[in-house]
C-alpha cells in the first residue's frame, strides 16, 4: 500500500464518526480533499476529481524535496604525455649544453578529486626521461678520454615519480595548475659517441657516487582544455656536489597533452 492510499484509508476511518453524525441531522455529506483526490464521506463512499468546490476539509501533502544535480564529476582520471626543452643559462654554476638537443619527456596519469567545480586536487604517477647534450664535459665525468673522434656527449636519466597536483578553474575549460613532485632516477649515465677507424662507438659512464638517485621540484602550468603549457624547476642536484660542483640547467618549459 502506497502512502497516498494509506492516507485515504486513515482519513476515511478518522472521519467516519463525523459523517455518521452529520447524516442523522442533515442531508449534506462531508467532503475532504487529500492531495489531488476529493473523498465524500457518505454511504456509499465516493471518490471524485479535485475540481470539486465547497470542501469541508482540505488536506495538502508536503511538496517533495528536490536535489540539485551536480554538473561536474567528483573524481576524474586522465592520462598525459609531455615534452619540454631545457632553458640554458650563461652562469658558471651550470655546465654548457646544446639547448635545442636537451629535452625532457614524461608520460603518466593523474587522479583528481573535485570538491567543487572550480577546484581539484590529486596525485600523478609518471615515467620521465631527461636528456642533456653536453659540451666538452668528458674531463668532468671520466678519468680518461675514449678513443677516436668525439662527436656527441649526453647525460641522461630515466625516472619514476609521483607528485601532488592542484588546479583552479578560472572559467570553463581554462585552469591554472601547480605541482610539487619527487623522482627516483633508476638509471643515470653519461654517454659519449665517437668514431674509431670509420666505425661508431658508444661509451657509457655510470657512477653511483657522482650521480644523485633522487630529485624534487615544482611545476606551474596553464591548462586550456586538454593542453597545458608548463614551466618546471628542479630544486635538487643531478650530481653530487662533492664530485661535480656544476649542474645542468634546472629550468625547462614544455607542453603536456591529455590522452
Amino acid at each position: 500500500m502506497n502512502r497516498h492510499k494509506a492516507i485515504l484509508l486513515f482519513a476515511a476511518l478518522s472521519f467516519g464518526t463525523l459523517a455518521a453524525a452529520q447524516n442523522q441531522t442533515e442531508a449534506q455529506p462531508t467532503r475532504i480533499r487529500i492531495g489531488e483526490t476529493v473523498l465524500t464521506l457518505q454511504s456509499p463512499l465516493r471518490v471524485q476529481p479535485v475540481e470539486q468546490d465547497s470542501l469541508d476539509i482540505d488536506i495538502h501533502f508536503f511538496a517533495p524535496k528536490t536535489h540539485r544535480t551536480r554538473t561536474y564529476p567528483r573524481f576524474s582520471e586522465e592520462g598525459y604525455i609531455g615534452f619540454g626543452f631545457a632553458v640554458p643559462t650563461h652562469n658558471d654554476d651550470y655546465l654548457p649544453i646544446h639547448s635545442g638537443n636537451s629535452f625532457n619527456l614524461e608520460i603518466g596519469s593523474r587522479h583528481l578529486y573535485h570538491p567543487s567545480k572550480h577546484y581539484a586536487i590529486g596525485v600523478h604517477f609518471q615515467y620521465s626521461c631527461y636528456s642533456y647534450r653536453m659540451v666538452d664535459a668528458i674531463p668532468i665525468f671520466m678519468d680518461k678520454v675514449p678513443p677516436g673522434e668525439i662527436y656527441r656527449e649526453y647525460f641522461r636519466t630515466d625516472n619514476l615519480g609521483t607528485g601532488l597536483v592542484q588546479r583552479v578553474r578560472l572559467f570553463p575549460g581554462f585552469w591554472v595548475e601547480g605541482t610539487v613532485y619527487g623522482d627516483w632516477a633508476y638509471s643515470k649515465r653519461y654517454k659519449v659517441k665517437s668514431r674509431v677507424d670509420g666505425s661508431k662507438e658508444k661509451t657509457k659512464y655510470r657512477n653511483g657516487e657522482k650521480f644523485n638517485p633522487f630529485g624534487a621540484g615544482a611545476q606551474a602550468g596553464i591548462k586550456w582544455n586538454g593542453t597545458t603549457l608548463y614551466a618546471r624547476y628542479r630544486f635538487t642536484n643531478f650530481f653530487n656536489p662533492n664530485y661535480i660542483p656544476q649542474e645542468v640547467p634546472r629550468l625547462s618549459i614544455g607542453l603536456c597533452f591529455s590522452i
